[in-house]
C-alpha cells in the first residue's frame, strides 16, 4: 500500500519536528521502500509506499520541483501520452509523479481532468500558500482530511487519521443509513467530522479555506458511437478492455488477479494471459487466487474456476472456507477504519496477501465494476424507456413482453412502475428514482425518508435532457464509482488493489454504446459474451447465474447466535438506526435458515461492529450518539 498524509497550520504559525512525529504515529513501524519528508513554512507532507513499477526505482516522494511540492498515490495510465506533450522522452526512468507535476506546471489544473489511471494526490504551492486535493473518477485511491485546532490534516488512510488528529468521534447518521441500505454518498465518511475527497473531484485551500470544488470528468460528454454493424462494437470493446489491463500489468513482480468464476473475473483473467503469451511473456506473470466454499456449497463457484484453470493450464491459488474465518466479529472489535462488510471474513485478504508474497507480488486486479457497465441485471426497463420516449410504442410493447418474460415478472410492473417512470425524467427534471433500494424493514421509520443520494453526483445530472436508458446507465455508473471509491480495499496495507472496468477509456465506450448491445432478446451483458465468446470457455459464456455468500453467512449467524440474541446491547438500536422488534424477527428468520435478508443483515453485522469499535479509538473518550 502507498500512504500520503500532511498537516497545514491555518494560522501560518511553522511546521515543526514534531508536527512530521505526530503524523507518523504507528506508521514507522511498518516497513515501506520508500519514504520522504518535507516540511517547509507551515505545511508537512509526508509519503510512505512500495515500488511497484520499474519506473518507480527512480521515484522520490514528495516530490519538488520549482514552487510545487507533490504526493502522489497511484497509477497513470496515458503516462506515454501526457508526457509527450511536455517533451519527456526517458520515459523507462521517469516516475508518474515527475510526468504529472511538469504537466501541471505546463497547463496547470485543466490536466487533472487529462488523467487517466487510480490516483489521488496532493500539491503544495508555497507561492500561493495554497493546497490542492485530487481524486481520479473511479475513486479507487483515497484521501481523507481534518479541520481542527486551526490545523488542516489530510492522509489516505482513514484509521490512521481519525487516531493522529484525534477527532471528534460524532456519527454521521446520513452515511450510516445509506450503509444499511446499499453503498453511501462518496462526499461523506462515517464520522461528521472527517472529510472526503469525492473521486472525480479536485478541491483547493487558499490560505487555510476552502475555496473551489470542481469536477473533472463528466459522464455526459462521452461521445455517442455509432457503428454499422455488431462486429465493430466488438472489436472496439475487445480493444480498449485489453488496454485496461495492459495498464495494470506494469509491474516488477507478477501480478494476481481475483477469480470468482463469474464473468467478468474470467475476463479480466484470460484477457490478462492472452496478453502475457503475445508479448512473450511468460504466463505465469499472472498468479489468480480464489475463494472456496466446502461447506456452503450455494456460495461455491469451484466449477466454473476449474475451467479457466484448465484454459489457462495454470492453478488458481485457494483461499478455502476455513480460511476467511467467517465472523458477525461482534466481540470486543477492533477499530481499523471505515464500517466494511469485508470484516466479516477477515481471514480473506490476509490469505491473499500471504500467497503473494512468495512471488514478491503486490497487485491484484478484480471484475469490480463489470455488472454496472455491462448491464448484468435482467431488466428491460431502459429499452422499453427508449421506446416510450421515441414514440415507439409497439416496440415498447414487444421489447416489454420479451423481458417481463426473462425476468419472470410482470409486465404492467415493468411498463408502468418502471420504464414509463423513467422516460419522463427524460423530459421533467427531477431525483433519480431508478432501482430505488428496496428497504429493509427493520430500519427505523424516522430514516425511511433520509435516503437523499439517490440522485448521481454528476453536475447537473437532473437537468440532463438525454435517453431514458443513458440516465439509467449513469445512474448504474454512479453506482459503480460508490464502490470503487468506498475505501474498503484500501486497509490492506500488502496489496495495491486495482479495478480494470473502472478503465475511462471503457467506461466512456460503455456509456457511448447503444444500450440495445447490452440487453438483446431478454439476455443480459449481450456484447461482452459476444466480444469475448471465441476467449471465454462456454460454460462460463453462458452462465446467466452467480453464487452469493447468504448461506455462509447464515451459518455463522446460527453458530454465533449467542453473541447477537442480545438487542438490548447493540449500538443500532440504541442510537436509533433500527426497529429492534422487527430487527428481532429478520434475524430469527435467518438463524432458522431463511436467507432472504441475509445480504441485509451482512452489512448491519459489519455496521455495528465498527460502532462498537469506535471505544477503542480512544479509550477515555466516549463516541457521541447521533443525533437519532
Amino acid at each position: 500500500m502507498k500512504i500520503q498524509f500532511g498537516s497545514l497550520h491555518l494560522d501560518g504559525r511553522p511546521a515543526t519536528p514534531l508536527d512530521s512525529q505526530t503524523l507518523l504515529g504507528d506508521l514507522c513501524q511498518k516497513p515501506a521502500e520508500l519514504s520522504g519528508l518535507m516540511a517547509e513554512d507551515s505545511v508537512t507532507m509526508l509519503y510512505r509506499g512500495q515500488r511497484i513499477t520499474p519506473e518507480e526505482d527512480f521515484e522520490n516522494q514528495p516530490l519538488r520541483i520549482g514552487w510545487y511540492t507533490l504526493t502522489w498515490d497511484g497509477r497513470l495510465d496515458n503516462r506515454e501520452e501526457l508526457a509527450s506533450r511536455i517533451g519527456i522522452t526517458q520515459l523507462q526512468s521517469t516516475p508518474d509523479p515527475v510526468i504529472v507535476l511538469k504537466a501541471y506546471i505546463a497547463f496547470g489544473k485543466s490536466v487533472f481532468a487529462d488523467l487517466v489511471g487510480e490516483f489521488a494526490l496532493t500539491l503544495w504551492c508555497r507561492r500561493t500558500k495554497s493546497l490542492l486535493f485530487a481524486r481520479s473518477s473511479c475513486g479507487a485511491r483515497t484521501l481523507y482530511y481534518v479541520i481542527d485546532n486551526n490545523q488542516l490534516t489530510w492522509s489516505s488512510d482513514f484509521a490512521h487519521l481519525v487516531r493522529v488528529t484525534g477527532v471528534d468521534l460524532t456519527v454521521n447518521d446520513a452515511y450510516v443509513v445509506e450503509y444499511m441500505v446499499g453503498l453511501p454518498a462518496t462526499n461523506i465518511t462515517p464520522l461528521t467530522r472527517v472529510g472526503v475527497v469525492a473521486p472525480n473531484r479536485a478541491i483547493q485551500f487558499n490560505r487555510g479555506r476552502l475555496t473551489h470544488t470542481e469536477e473533472l470528468w463528466n459522464p455526459s460528454r462521452a461521445p455517442f458511437l455509432e457503428y454499422r454493424t455488431d462486429r465493430e462494437y466488438e472489436e472496439h470493446l475487445r480493444e480498449v478492455l485489453k488496454d485496461a489491463v495492459r495498464v495494470r500489468l506494469r509491474s516488477k513482480r507478477p501480478v494476481f488477479a481475483e477469480l470468482s468464476g463469474g464473468l467478468d473475473s474470467s475476463t479480466i483473467t484470460l484477457v490478462a494471459d492472452q496478453l502475457l503469451r503475445s508479448q512473450n511473456r511468460s504466463p505465469e506473470g499472472l498468479q489468480t487466487t480464489s475463494c472456496v466454499y466446502e461447506r456452503s456449497t450455494t456460495c461455491d463457484e469451484s466449477p466454473f474456476i476449474r475451467v479457466i484453470e484448465e484454459r489457462r493450464g495454470i492453478d488458481s491459488h485457494l483461499v478455502h472456507e476455513e480460511d476467511l474465518r467467517a465472523t458477525l466479529g461482534l466481540q470486543d472489535p477492533e477499530f481499523v477504519g471505515l464500517p466494511n462488510p469485508l470484516h466479516c471474513f477477515p481471514g480473506r485478504y490476509p490469505t491473499i496477501a500471504k500467497s503473494m508474497a512468495p512471488f514478491g507480488a503486490r497487485v491484484l486486479l478484480t471484475g469490480g465494476g463489470g455488472d454496472h457497465l455491462f448491464w448484468s441485471e435482467a431488466n428491460g426497463t431502459p429499452i422499453v424507456a427508449d421506446y416510450i420516449h421515441n414514440g415507439g410504442l409497439l416496440r415498447a410493447h414487444g421489447e416489454c413482453r420479451t423481458w417481463s418474460h426473462a425476468a419472470s415478472g410482470s409486465y404492467y410492473e415493468l411498463l408502468l412502475k418502471r420504464a414509463l417512470p423513467l422516460a419522463l425524467e427524460s423530459w421533467l427534471p427531477a431525483k433519480s428514482r431508478y432501482n430505488r433500494p428496496k428497504l429493509p424493514g427493520w430500519l427505523h421509520p424516522r430514516f425511511q425518508e433520509r435516503l437523499v443520494s439517490l440522485t448521481p453526483s454528476f453536475t447537473g445530472y437532473t437537468s440532463w435532457r438525454s435517453t431514458p436508458s443513458k440516465r439509467a446507465q449513469v445512474f448504474f455508473l454512479d453506482q459503480m464509482f460508490r464502490y470503487l471509491g468506498c475505501g474498503f480495499l484500501q486497509e490492506y496495507n500488502d496489496l495495491y488493489i486495482s479495478h480494470p472496468y473502472s478503465h475511462r477509456p471503457l467506461v466512456e465506450f460503455c456509456l457511448g454504446t447503444p444500450v440495445s448491445q447490452f440487453l438483446r432478446d431478454g439476455e443480459t451483458r449481450s456484447l461482452m459474451r459476444r466480444a469475448f465468446g471465441d476467449l471465454l470457455p462456454r460454460k462460463t459464456a453462458r452462465r446467466t447465474s452467480k453464487g452469493l455468500v447468504d448461506e455462509s453467512i447464515t451459518r455463522t449467524l446460527q453458530k454465533e447466535w449467542s453473541s447477537v440474541s442480545e438487542l438490548n446491547q447493540w449500538q443500532v438500536c440504541e442510537r436509533g438506526y433500527v426497529a429492534r422488534p422487527i430487527l428481532w424477527k429478520s434475524l430469527t428468520a435467518a438463524n432458522l435458515g431463511v436467507a432472504d435478508q441475509a445480504g441485509r443483515l451482512f452489512r448491519l453485522f459489519s455496521l455495528e461492529r465498527w460502532l462498537r469499535s469506535l471505544r477503542h479509538v480512544r479509550p477515555d473518550v466516549t463516541p457521541e450518539p447521533s443525533a437519532a
